[in-house]
């Protein structure tokens, strides 16, 4: 792969005709860390470049790396944002991206910009009328819901309304929508959206690298993780309310109170609050936090751990953890919501359970660890709907091909 350059400061405009095509990524967040959006866009950017002359455009936060794309990042700012999602620091970085992508497209001839987010697409479509550039909306859910659900927004505020409106004006005015799943899609098609201008690319990681074979168990960590030989139950992900890790601590402490057999994994970031939350609770002998190690450590907790969690308490989008628990073969527990129940079928590839019934958690997660035959059937099956449903190689064709139609158009 080549170098990663890292740009901040542009030099005077060159010569920039290539003969391979650019394509400018507009990531409205710290970039990389290895959490939720950011690793959809690793991973698409990634695939793309050895088609594509890929440059990501970002804030000036995140970790470098070695990857086969370009980078070029905001000034920094005294503002800490340690994760994707909602946050008011992002009101200061964002017009600082709108001239980093306007100079960037400019500078490298750049035709078509792919913006992640509705932060990416409205700066891309700003970009426009000052480039002609074809914007793509990079959809990975939501706008309005996904502000409601982690708190940024009250439901009934008076904003809601205007929001809407400019989600909606968003959408429409982009050249092309690409949706993160089959469901994103037929939502925007609900919306009045022409099927015709909406590309399906799944959130599909490498499966390969979720499927370990037992010969690459940690057996430390392993040992680490159960010293008694206990079951153990994991979350991964963001650690925001709407993702439900407060329910399953609701339900942990009921586990934990009948059954001395079963340890609890919390594998992702911030988790500051949640380690004050289990202290008092007084179970901070059977929590393990996880918040010093990569995603890419991840496979190997979740080949050795039972069962896994995807919570949602609202369903807008096919939650990123999904593909990766099923692919690992880990059983999976999910909440009844929309995006969860049209990727696990109940007692098929999973369970699910109504969002915040605790008692119903609680009797899902008894049930899995009395029958460990029943977990591990309810895993394999998983395990081969993921296979059959997800292709990694095929989300990268049609991105590519979108691009290519963009270029040609």
């Amino acid at each position: 792969m080549r170098k990663i350059r890292v740009m901040t400061d542009f030099p005077p405009v060159s010569d920039t005709r290539s003969p391979v095509p650019k394509i400018a990524v507009v990531a409205p967040c710290p970039f990389f860390i290895d959490r939720g959006t950011p690793l959809r866009i690793k991973r698409l950017a990634t695939a793309l470049s050895a088609e594509f002359e890929i440059h990501v455009v970002c804030y000036g936060q995140g970790g470098d790396g070695d990857f086969p794309f370009v980078i070029h990042r905001t000034r920094a700012l005294p503002l800490s944002i340690k994760r994707a999602g909602a946050n008011l620091a992002k009101l200061c970085y964002d017009p600082l991206l709108f001239f980093t992508l306007l100079r960037t497209v400019r500078r490298e001839g750049i035709k078509v910009i792919d913006g992640h987010l509705h932060e990416g697409a409205l700066l891309g479509l700003m970009v426009r009328l000052f480039t002609g550039a074809k914007v793509i909306y990079n959809a990975h859910g939501t706008f309005v819901p996904e502000l409601i659900a982690t708190g940024a927004l009250k439901d009934g505020s008076p904003l809601v309304k205007p929001l809407s409106a400019f989600e909606l004006w968003v959408e429409r005015r982009v050249d092309r929508i690409v949706a993160q799943s089959l469901m994103r899609r037929d939502e925007f098609v609900r919306r009045g959206h022409d099927p015709a201008k909406i590309t399906v690319v799944e959130d599909v990681p490498e499966l390969d690298d979720f499927d370990l074979p037992d010969e690459r168990v940690d057996r430390n960590l392993e040992q680490r993780l159960r010293p008694n030989g206990e079951q153990l139950l994991i979350y991964s992900g963001g650690m925001e309310t709407y993702q439900g890790v407060d329910f399953l601590i609701d339900a942990f402490r009921v586990i934990a109170r009948e059954r001395s057999d079963v340890r609890l994994v919390l594998f992702g970031r911030p988790l500051e609050e949640y380690r004050k939350i289990i202290a008092d609770l007084d179970l901070t002998q059977w929590v393990v936090f996880v918040d010093d190690e990569p995603f890419q450590r991840l496979p190997h907790y979740l080949k050795i751990c039972d069962i896994g969690f995807a919570l949602r308490l609202y369903g807008e989008n096919v939650p990123g953890k999904l593909p990766i628990y099923m692919a690992s073969g880990i059983a999976v527990v999910g909440t009844d919501a929309k995006g969860i129940n049209t990727v696990i079928t109940h007692d098929e590839t999973g369970l699910l359970v109504p969002p915040n019934d605790v008692p119903a958690l609680v009797a899902a997660i008894g049930r899995l660890l009395d029958s460990p035959e029943k977990a591990r059937t309810l895993g394999e099956r998983g395990k081969r709907e993921a296979r059959r449903r997800y292709d990694p190689a095929e989300a990268a064709r049609e991105l590519g091909r979108l691009y290519r139609n963009l270029l040609d158009s």
